[in-house]
């Protein structure tokens, strides 16, 4: 069974596919890209198998990681029709995060026949220049008009890197021009952020993405715009994501972690072993002191393992990002006000629930200028 592709999930269960990859992207945390290592078919056969076998409240994605996952095209569409041919109890879906250089011909067609069961998102950085600068010349290998029609709630994953900062904007507004719905925008994780420069390019860059947004009300602003204020009320902490509670990652050779961040082909072979022991149920080990204190902490995104990589230890976050964040914070809290402040629904076309979540938004953003003193 499948089920929308918006939906809240219970669990995700993470496939490695392959490490290898076809492109050598200049932020890339993998080890091994030239690696001939391929997951065992039988192997996931058999995890699958047991996982699908346990109804959740609102299901499963299984989430196939690379590496590049299509360099495994063939075993990953034997997999999938193998588990469609099972009645398994859970409801599942398929899910591939992919450079998409290599999705073309057979792979379109199979991909397009079987879109309600297995979704495919897109790995690309912003327009023609950030994409070859960041991603070895690979624009021109992308059908990104694929993408958007086969699954146009499903939206891209862009990564902004220092080479590609002062393009942020043009490179978000250009996805949203050729038709992208959803782009998911983020700094790159464990690379050298740390030159004041990019600071004030930052704040230029999302100056002139509020602009944009503004003036265009009908596109749906990315990610970087999605900070829920109303969290800093509250006083209980805030797990980031589902490392390690509702996730579950399984390497090629079998072996299981918290998430993909923690196999062996990332971390290494010491760090990965010992991480299998971290205890991620607690919300408030997962915050150093100076970061539990802070008011903004259950809106400070994180990567759990990019922290026990960098750092050695899950809860201790890259302080340069910190920077970055209240810039961030300090655009969206605007922007935000203003789209409040100055709408002009009756107050009586809002429901109860809307009146509240504007409320709180505006008590969370009340809070947060403080701190940033605004």
């Amino acid at each position: 069974m499948a089920f929308k592709n918006d939906q809240a999930i219970s669990r995700e269960v993470c496939i490695t596919t392959n490490i290898a990859c076809n492109l050598r992207c200049t932020y890339c945390y993998e080890k091994d890209k030239d690696s001939t290592f391929s997951f065992d078919l039988e192997q996931a056969k058999k995890t699958l198998s047991k996982v699908l076998s346990e109804p959740t409240l609102s299901g499963t994605i299984v989430s196939f990681h690379g590496g590049e996952p299509f360099l495994s095209y063939l075993k990953i569409r034997e997999l999938c029709e193998w588990a469609w041919s099972q009645s398994f109890k859970e409801k599942y879906l398929f899910f591939i995060q992919s450079n998409g250089t290599l999705i073309h011909g057979e792979i379109q067609n199979w991909l397009r026949k079987n879109k309600s069961r297995i979704i495919v998102g897109l790995s690309v950085d912003g327009n023609e220049q950030m994409q070859n600068i960041n991603r070895t010349n690979s624009f021109h290998l992308i059908d990104i008009n694929f993408f958007v029609q086969t699954w146009p709630n499903q939206g891209v994953k862009m990564t902004i890197s220092p080479q590609t900062i002062g393009s942020l904007a043009d490179g978000i507004i250009y996805l949203h021009e050729v038709g992208v719905l959803n782009i998911a925008a983020n700094l790159a994780e464990m690379v050298d952020w740390d030159n004041p420069d990019y600071l004030s390019i930052y704040q230029r860059e999302l100056s002139k993405l509020t602009d944009f947004y503004i003036a265009h009300p009908q596109y749906k602003e990315c990610s970087l715009y999605n900070v829920k204020f109303a969290s800093v009320l509250s006083e209980e902490t805030h797990k980031w994501c589902g490392t390690g509670t509702n996730m579950r990652a399984i390497d090629v050779d079998g072996s299981e972690y918290p998430c993909h961040m923690f196999f062996e082909s990332v971390c290494g072979k010491e760090l990965s072993e010992k991480a299998k022991y971290i205890d991620f149920s607690d919300n408030a080990k997962l915050f150093s002191i100076e970061c539990y204190n802070c008011p903004t902490r259950n809106i400070c995104p994180t990567c759990y393992g990019a922290n026990y990589i960098a750092r050695g230890d899950i809860s201790q976050r890259d302080m340069v990002m910190c920077k970055f964040h209240k810039i961030r914070y300090a655009e969206v809290a605007k922007y935000q006000y203003s789209k409040i402040v100055n709408d002009n629904t009756p107050e009586e076309n809002l429901s109860t629930e809307e009146k509240i979540k504007r409320l709180k938004t505006l008590e969370g953003i009340e809070k947060v200028a403080d701190f940033l003193n605004l």
